[in-house]
């Protein structure tokens, strides 16, 4: 910078009140530079500090899906893996239904083959004894033979 009183150095109290003027000034042109600086690095600093912050927060968001792929992986999974036991009980409850009813069924064949049976057991005991008069007749006794089938 030059001031106005360049133009006129004449007295030596001019003289050393401009060497005054100027040293001031490039001391507080000085002053000023240096807070500049000083405002520099502490932005540049901040800066490097918000870079490494990024990095880490952008690790973290891949760690965190990461995980949150995993999560869905594993509910995927079980979710499969109960529609497999629902399947399963389904069948389950289907064939223990059909076993009933096959159960039912055969129950009842059974009641009707015992009511023949016992028909048939009837039949044979009453046919024994016709079998057995007939044959005592021919024999020519009076009395039925008894408890013996043929």
């Amino acid at each position: 910078m030059t001031s106005p009183a360049t133009a006129q150095v004449s007295s030596p109290k001019s003289i050393k009140k401009l060497e005054k003027d100027l040293a001031k000034e490039g001391k507080m042109e000085a002053s000023r530079v240096s807070h500049l600086l000083d405002d520099l690095a502490k932005t540049e600093k901040a800066h490097t500090k918000v870079e490494k912050a990024i990095h880490k927060a952008e690790n973290a968001l891949a760690k965190a899906e990461k995980k949150e792929v995993k999560a869905v992986k594993a509910a995927n999974k079980a979710a499969h893996e109960h529609d497999i036991a629902v399947a399963k009980l389904h069948s389950a409850e289907q064939d223990e239904q059909l076993k009933k009813r096959q159960n039912a069924k055969l129950v009842q064949e059974i009641e009707v083959k015992k009511v023949k049976a016992e028909a048939a057991l009837k039949d044979q005991e009453t046919h024994n004894k016709a079998r057995e008069a007939e044959l005592a007749e021919l024999k020519g006794t009076d009395a039925p033979a008894t408890g013996t089938a043929l």
